[in-house]
């Protein structure tokens, strides 16, 4: 567990934090004409966080961090918000339960096949992602609109005045923030969270420890499906109606999200709070893009993006890790 302990303490989230505030004083100084650290503007980066995917990067942290993938979110996602929507019509509070048990649901039965049947991670939850999506057509051949009594939480605000913010601020920004801080309680002061980074990093070795490794993939893909769910549910929730393509392609932006704030993709390394803040570089670019002149491509958004994930993989890569070494062992001498 001291190795555990070490890993979490390692310098990745640092350098993810020093990244974003360089991002954030270079933007407000090239953007300064556009008001870029408006108290407006900054709750609207976070409230797109929360609509697009946000919540996706923290429960796909759990999954990478015992190194593992889960290719399936953006379905989840897409699936609790209509399986809420139609049962909702009947029981609202029955409606909200069945949309996250959608995501527990799938995140165990992809769990089952990763540790029991030792499927590949990114087989079984690619075939879950295309069996959820036809499940979605399935059950509704056009957006459901969400009961009323649904919409009244989800769509509340809160703190009317708060930094300026007239009308308040959308509920799912602090749920946002409640979420990676359960996250990162959980990671560092859990059994389960301090087993992810020994599994993670050497699931072979874990097991000799006793560890039930089995156990701990299923619970990393369980919380997964239901903060994913839960995201699924809040969105559709918030903006009245449970559209059957939302969460396209969001797997891919939750683990470039991951990659940005520093998870180690092969496990084992990374923290919440650095996913958190690769959470903001990622919607703090998106939201760049949008000042920019209307001739200049959005699709270079993906590229930047791109980029910014390769370099981020080969910090953590070993390669990179060797020669930090090295130059501290000549620096020593």
């Amino acid at each position: 567990m001291k190795t555990a302990k070490k890993i979490y303490d390692s310098f990745y989230s640092k350098s993810t934090v020093l990244a974003f505030l360089l991002l954030v004083i270079v933007a407000s100084i090239v953007f300064r004409d556009k008001n870029f650290l408006t108290s407006a503007n900054v709750f609207n980066i976070l409230l797109k966080a929360a609509k697009n995917g946000g919540f996706l990067a923290l429960g796909m942290t759990f999954v990478i961090l015992c190194a593992e993938i889960d290719l399936s979110v953006g379905a989840v996602f897409a699936l609790s918000g209509v399986v809420m929507g139609l049962v909702g019509q009947v029981n609202p509070v029955l409606g909200i339960a069945a949309g996250i048990l959608t995501g527990v649901v799938s995140g165990y039965l992809i769990g089952f096949m990763v540790a029991k049947m030792r499927i590949s991670s990114w087989i079984a939850s690619l075939a879950m992602m295309f069996a959820l999506r036809g499940m979605i057509l399935i059950l509704a051949k056009q957006s459901v609109s969400i009961p009323a009594g649904i919409m009244t939480f989800a769509g509340a605000k809160i703190l009317p005045g708060f930094l300026g913010m007239k009308s308040g601020i959308s509920i799912l920004i602090p749920i946002l923030f409640l979420l990676t801080f359960l996250c990162m309680y959980a990671a560092k002061y859990t059994k389960f969270g301090m087993r992810l980074y020994a599994v993670g990093g050497n699931g072979e070795a874990a097991r000799m420890m006793g560890i039930d490794v089995d156990r701990i993939k299923i619970g990393a893909f369980v919380c997964s499906g239901a903060i994913a769910s839960l995201s699924g549910v809040l969105l559709a929730s918030s903006s009245g109606s449970a559209t059957l393509s939302a969460g396209n392609v969001y797997e891919t932006y939750a683990i470039a999200m991951c990659a940005i704030g520093g998870v180690k993709l092969s496990g084992g390394e990374g923290k919440f709070s650095g996913t958190f803040f690769g959470i903001l570089i990622y919607f703090i670019i998106n939201t760049i893009f949008t000042y920019l002149p209307s001739g200049i491509s959005v699709h270079w958004q993906s590229i930047i993006m791109g980029l910014l994930v390769l370099v981020s993989v080969g910090v953590q890569s070993e390669v990179f890790q060797s020669l930090k070494l090295k130059k501290k062992a000549g620096d020593a001498v």
